[in-house]
């Protein structure tokens, strides 16, 4: 079967819109969700390569009203992600996957603890999907997991081998602060097993996170994910170039480096 790649997608995606930037769509509940998820991506489509959907916070949606999203997300030539963080045994993964899939989504977000990193990346390629998986949380709790050992090797270690092994096409990764758990030294160690993928960051936002060690590392491949300092200023639009303008501008740094 014959497919762009999502690497590629992403790829064209930044070309087109000059942008790393990702919106992260988290709507609270409200009457007029759809439409407001909708008015949220209108107004950043001129500033972002991409919107991430929190599947949790979209439950209520039908399937029309989400294919509904994700349509308009493709009509502003931006990418649509599936933030449902699967984590399940492969029948089940795969069923998240198919329905992924109906609504139009690109890639989908996985969690790597059942260790089915393997046969979750093949189901996701078979229905024509990108799978970016979790590798270096930034929540305090995760530091429990990624220093858990794993064949002799910590756990982010080993999850990073599995993916490079298997050919997945991105990860996640928290942008390193002052006042999470991530080091810039972790980071590096991932570059080196994996590579290049494309890399989702969140945490660059509200949270504080600095996202120029990453775009340092791995350039262009970076999905910078800002949510909601975005959605729910009170002009997205302006925060969205906002952030487009700060990453740009350490995209030049980096080129003149």
């Amino acid at each position: 079967m014959n497919m762009t790649s999502f690497k590629d997608k992403w790829a064209a995606a930044v070309k087109q819109k000059n942008s790393l930037l990702c919106v992260g769509i988290d709507p609270q509940d409200r009457d007029d969700k759809l439409q407001w998820c909708i008015s949220i991506i209108n107004a950043v489509a001129p500033h972002a390569s991409a919107v991430k959907v929190n599947r949790n916070y979209i439950l209520d949606l039908s399937r029309k009203e989400t294919q509904e999203l994700v349509n308009n997300i493709h009509k502003h030539n931006m990418i649509a992600i599936m933030d449902n963080k699967l984590s399940d045994i492969g029948s089940t993964n795969d069923a998240g996957f198919h329905h992924a899939a109906i609504e139009g989504f690109d890639a989908v977000t996985v969690s790597p603890f059942p260790g089915n990193i393997e046969e979750a990346t093949a189901q996701a390629h078979a229905h024509n999907l990108g799978i970016i998986i979790l590798v270096l949380m930034s929540n305090p709790e995760y530091t429990m997991m990624k220093t858990a050992t794993i064949d002799e090797k910590k756990a982010y270690e080993h999850i990073a081998q599995q993916i490079k092994k298997c050919s997945a096409d991105g990860i996640v990764i928290g942008a390193p602060s002052q006042t999470n758990h991530i080091s810039v030294e972790e980071i590096k160690e991932v570059k080196r097993i994996i590579h290049d993928c494309c890399i989702l960051v969140p945490g660059i936002g509200a949270q504080g996170g600095d996202i120029k060690p990453l775009i340092e590392l791995f350039s262009d491949n970076v999905i910078a994910n800002v949510g909601r300092v975005i959605i729910n200023a009170a002009n997205p639009e302006n925060e969205a170039k906002r952030y487009k303008e700060m990453l740009n501008r350490l995209r030049a740094e980096m080129m003149n480096t």
